[in-house]
């Protein structure tokens, strides 16, 4: 299959073919358009014997079998843990599995056999549908279509990076906009410059930023920056960001809020950094203050979610899974806090999944520890479990479970979903004597390994009461299906263990995450073909905005998808906050059963919801 190409005036460094990102030409090959960037199977990896400046192949993607001269090409490095970063191959002969490059990035925690790397930017590289190259000397596009025909439709090449760029005013309104290849930076300009009331709105920002390495730079992608003045704040309110290569937003600010965002496929090269640093990740706040409230964050690829900076921040009813999901970087945390962000700081009732990092974090060790944090209520399961450092937090009514994390990361605890640690690996400043750990439920938890005699130290704190470990499935009614309520006979009731009470006629099951237009994220998920036949109930995230939703039930899905408030399948009028709604009739194993929950926003507008279905063991 051969490539189109032709000859422009301007420099480009991304490409689009029917709104449909085009892959820079790579090796190994890996496309945006099935999502195969995100994962580290289509990296290359390094062999122990790779020194700085000097990458080794370790010959599991053949680099010397590929006959390809690399000399030239951007080198994505993935050599400092948490720290990617972007250099030019300076020597490489074909035939060999190895090539050099200019380090300069610092005192980074080089590990070779760790490492990790991918190659773009020749014209060499471009045999795969879905890749692109640019030939800047020559002004020459080169692409190959997924069909391997000639384009057609609309074709954008991104030409910049800010549509709009802010440093001095105050109350400006941002609202139901999209931005598509472009974004905002908001920062003041000169001292005395003031950047107050900024707000945004119902703002979809698709493919915002993206780095030049087409073009030969080295430097990191721009990406969304909003800093107010010292002091001021802004709002982000029900905003997208999508397809970003590079952080998705930095922020600052004093009492920022950021609240019913979704951030999704976001920074699939995590190469955001020229030297040795803390770390990055999808979203990260230097500010004070901050409310990071019923967020989504999935499916994106740095090594940390939400990484807050400045103290008081409060992080609640988020919903973030699969992050760094394809382990493109090593550590790393759904919610990472770091040292001073732990200050008076609350993580309650978020559900954080399904990735190979840590899911909440607050990190350092002595003699820099952070301090009077609180996690509490909060579902952490299928990752790296909870992670507390540092002195004077307090760990209330957590439930975590169903351990999972990738070798490389931060191993500390023996096999623990709650880690409430009494050192920091041989660190001898013993961590969390005045902690309080409170009524949490975990399938393993305990304070970290120790040497002497071998085995775990117990949860550490001054105050450890009433934590249960064991077999969380088998206390609460189904997780397998988001219902983490305990069950009637379960022993988490008696001191009132774990984020969710017993309550047999409660309206209400506080469900994290993005509230969209129409009713959401059902319990039993969609398509659940797990679920029990004893299930009393069925609950969901209601829309936003809306103040009453309508439940339909059924065993027929055109009649339950049809159904109107006068039909049979018209089961319940859920007002106000109210989530849950109580079977009347038993269910029969090895049945299907259609469900729709509709949200009425006010007299004259309803949205439909969709036709959601589960099936009984």
């Amino acid at each position: 299959m051969g490539s189109t190409r032709t000859k422009i005036e301007q420099d480009i460094w991304q490409l689009f073919v029917d709104g449909e990102m085009m892959t820079n030409a790579r090796w190994p090959n890996a496309l945006w358009s099935d999502k195969t960037v995100f994962s580290n199977k289509y990296w290359a990896k390094s062999a122990a014997s790779s020194t700085r400046g000097k990458m080794v192949d370790s010959g599991a993607k053949n680099l010397a079998g590929s006959g390809l001269d690399v000399a030239g090409a951007m080198a994505i490095l993935n050599i400092g843990s948490f720290n990617t970063f972007t250099a030019i191959v300076k020597s490489h002969t074909p035939g060999q599995n190895l090539f050099t490059y200019d380090d300069t990035f610092g005192a980074i925690k080089f590990k070779p056999s760790f490492n990790q790397y991918f190659l773009e930017d020749k014209l060499e590289f471009l045999d795969n549908a879905g890749e692109w190259f640019y030939d800047k000397s020559t002004k020459t596009v080169y692409v190959k279509t997924m069909d391997g025909k000639s384009p057609e439709g609309r074709i954008r090449g991104k030409v910049q990076t800010y549509a709009f760029t802010i440093s001095n005013c105050q109350h400006l309104h941002f609202k139901q906009l999209t931005f598509f290849g472009t974004t905002i930076k908001a920062r003041p300009a000169h001292r005395r410059d003031v950047i107050n009331g900024l707000s945004f709105h119902s703002i979809n920002f698709n493919f915002p930023s993206y780095s030049k390495r087409m073009l030969g730079d080295t430097a990191p992608p721009r990406w969304t920056i909003i800093d107010p003045s010292r002091g001021h704040s802004f709002q982000l309110i029900n905003s997208t960001f999508y397809g970003t290569d590079g952080l998705a937003l930095q922020y600052s600010g004093d009492g920022a809020l950021l609240q019913n965002n979704l951030f999704e496929y976001n920074d699939w090269s995590v190469a955001i950094m020229r030297s040795k640093s803390g770390g990055f990740g999808t979203v990260i706040s230097n500010g004070i203050n901050d409310q990071f409230i019923r967020n989504t964050l999935r499916f994106n690829g740095a090594s940390a979610g939400f990484r807050p900076s400045g103290r008081n921040p409060v992080v609640k009813l988020n919903h973030i899974h699969h992050q760094c999901w394809g382990v493109l970087q090593h550590d790393g945390a759904g919610v990472q806090f770091q040292i001073g962000a732990q200050t008076n700081a609350l993580s309650q009732n978020n559900w954080v999944h399904s990735s190979p990092k840590y899911g909440l974090r607050f990190d350092g060790q002595p003699p820099r520890v952070g301090r009077n944090g609180t996690m509490k209520e909060n579902v952490v399961w299928k990752c790296g479990g909870i992670m507390v450092k540092g002195e004077f937090h307090s760990v209330l009514n957590n439930l975590a479970f169903d351990k999972r994390n990738d070798k490389s990361g931060d191993q500390q605890g023996s096999g623990c979903s709650l880690c409430v640690l009494k050192f920091v690996r041989s660190n001898p400043v013993e961590i969390n004597k005045q902690s309080v750990v409170l009524r949490n439920a975990a399938d393993v938890a305990n304070g970290g390994k120790r040497k002497r005699p071998r085995g775990t130290h117990p949860l550490a704190g001054k105050l450890v009461q009433f934590n249960i470990a064991g077999n969380v499935q088998q206390e609460v009614v189904d997780a397998n299906n988001l219902d983490f309520r305990p069950r009637k006979d379960s022993s988490y009731n008696k001191d009132k263990v774990g984020p969710y009470r017993y309550n047999p006629s409660s309206k209400y099951y506080w469900i994290p995450g993005r509230q969209l237009y129409k009713a959401s994220t059902p319990v039993p998920p969609h398509h659940s073909t797990t679920v029990k036949s004893d299930r009393d109930a069925v609950m969901w995230l209601n829309a936003f905005g809306a103040s009453i939703h309508h439940v339909y039930f059924g065993t027929n899905k055109a009649t339950v998808a049809d159904a109107t408030p006068t039909a049979p399948e018209h089961q319940a009028k859920i007002t106000s906050e109210g989530n849950v709604h109580y079977l009347t009739e038993s269910l029969n194993p090895g049945s299907t059963y259609y469900w729709r929950v509709d949200a009425e926003i006010d007299d004259t507008t309803t949205y439909k919801g969709d036709v959601w279905s589960f099936q009984t063991e």
